[in-house]
């Protein structure tokens, strides 16, 4: 009784392991001619290699399809016997998944899972004691920031930054604030080309793709662009939510500051530094802060100046995340406009649809951002130490026919003390928006009183000093000519 029990139970057994073993080959069966026409839609997609009759494959060029490792291989037939379901267990399983890979699946992005090579790093230890308050104000930042590209008859020409600095709800468009780096045709011969004498060449029929931040582009429009400043503004249409920056005009010097951009991937670039105030050198606009980069002495890999183009257009943050400038020369020590300039160059165009500024024919240095032993030596001679220094005195300017002359000192304008180059130039944008000077700006003239130090003749004076209105670059006529002081 026991002996058929174990029978009757082995019987059973040894069925349901019949029919265990024909699902798994009813299942490999599907599998497999889903193989099989995966190969064959493979072989209409690729030309590197042909599925011939008879379970053969003709690989016309096996380095386009293997790659390196097979990089000698000559065209030639490789025989498998794939087009047998029962024979399939002797295909390569390899060589399915990279025909599969190669013409059929397409690549799927994961972003949770996606640990691809940042840009930059921000986890580090020199930043371990703003780290947390840092990453929030960077990805809150991150939120308004853009990549574009700018490409002209077909030929691209930059990949910069910008970010959105209006928008309206009802018609989807906002202006995108960015570098007129990405509308230039010609640079500069060097990194030491004098912007005062020779610009750039830019070209407004420049096409404009905007690398938004799900992933897809649309196109932009240039509205303006203001040669000085070296900024443009572009209208783009989006149907989805966009974040607008905040803004801080009160960056100060060694702020703890953040520099953004996006690269050729739209992945986030995300430098750390400090704001500085520096005298310009003579090549440079004045109306500039800087960005000195903190740890450029430890990784000199991060500071390769085309990956550094990309941030050209970016923003500059504080800690709580608001805009306090947008770059213009990224680079270890590189540069970038404050936000108290580039609102009054907006408020400017929105007013007036240009950006006017007035043009004083003179460039300068600050005395106070000097070494202090030279401004010591300013003092005990002329018993000064604040205002600005001209440096240069454009030819036939109206600065020279009041006979301003290089080494003077500018103490004052309108009865302000200016300390700054970066304040001269918050000055000249508030005067060329005040409504009360319109007429005057639209005249292209405006006046300044001034109380210029004539350090030659040591004598103090207060002249009325005219100045051009222009939205052109300012251009600086050099006289060349050498003043020995005794």
């Amino acid at each position: 009784m026991e002996a058929n029990k174990s029978k009757l139970r082995r019987d059973e057994e040894e069925d349901a392991w019949r029919r265990r073993l024909g699902t798994m080959r009813e299942r490999r069966k599907e599998k497999m001619m889903r193989e099989k026409i995966n190969l064959e839609k493979a072989a209409g997609k690729d030309s590197s290699f042909v599925l011939l009759p008879g379970a053969n494959l003709y690989f016309t060029d096996p380095k386009a399809f293997f790659g390196e490792i097979y990089k000698d291989e000559k065209p030639g037939l490789i025989s498998f016997p794939i087009l047998s379901v029962n024979s399939f267990d002797f295909f390569p399983r390899w060589l399915l998944t990279v025909l599969h890979d190669r013409c059929i699946a397409p690549k799927v992005e994961i972003p949770t899972l996606d640990r691809f090579e940042t840009p930059t790093i921000f986890h580090t230890r020199q930043l371990l004691p703003i780290r947390e308050p840092g990453s929030k104000a960077v990805l809150s930042a991150a939120k308004s920031l853009l990549g574009i590209s700018s490409s002209l008859r077909g030929e691209p020409l930059k990949r910069c930054s910008g970010f959105w600095i209006d928008f309206d709800e009802g018609s989807k468009t906002g202006t995108v604030l960015t570098t007129a780096h990405l509308i230039r045709t010609t640079d500069p011969p060097d990194s030491s080309a004098d912007v005062w004498i020779e610009e750039a060449h830019y070209d407004s029929k420049t096409n404009f793709t905007v690398h938004l931040l799900d992933g897809t582009t649309t196109e932009g429009q240039l509205l303006y662009y203001q040669p000085h400043y070296d900024l443009a503004f572009l209208r783009i249409k989006v149907d989805q939510p966009v974040q607008l920056p905040s803004f801080s005009e009160g960056v100060k010097f060694s702020q703890k500051v953040f520099r953004l951009g996006r690269d050729n991937s739209s992945k986030l670039r995300i430098t750390y530094g400090l704001a500085a105030y520096f005298n310009p050198d003579m090549y440079e606009r004045y109306h500039n802060m800087y960005f000195d980069c903190a740890d450029h002495d430890n990784d000199s890999d991060e500071d390769d100046d085309d990956d550094n183009e990309y941030d050209d257009g970016g923003i500059v943050i504080d800690l709580d995340g608001a805009v306090v400038g947008m770059v213009n020369i990224s680079s270890t020590l590189g540069s970038f406009i404050p936000s108290s300039i580039l609102l009054k160059c907006w408020a400017s165009w929105k007013s007036q649809g240009r950006i006017l500024r007035p043009h004083l024919g003179m460039m300068f240095e600050a005395i106070k951002l000097l070494e202090p032993a030279y401004v010591d030596n300013i003092w005990c001679a002329y018993n000064i130490d604040d205002g600005l220094i001209v440096q240069e005195v454009s030819k036939g300017s109206y600065a020279e026919r009041i006979g301003i002359e290089r080494g003077d000192i500018i103490e004052s304008f309108n009865g302000r003390c200016i300390s700054t180059t970066v304040e001269l130039e918050n000055m000249l944008m508030s005067i060329s928006n005040d409504p009360l000077d319109s007429q005057k700006c639209l005249n292209n003239e405006v006046h300044f009183s001034v109380v210029v130090f004539h350090t030659l003749r040591k004598q103090r004076m207060t002249s009325l000093l005219t100045a051009n209105v222009s939205e052109c670059g300012e251009v600086i006529v050099k006289a060349y000519s050498i003043f020995i002081q005794s």
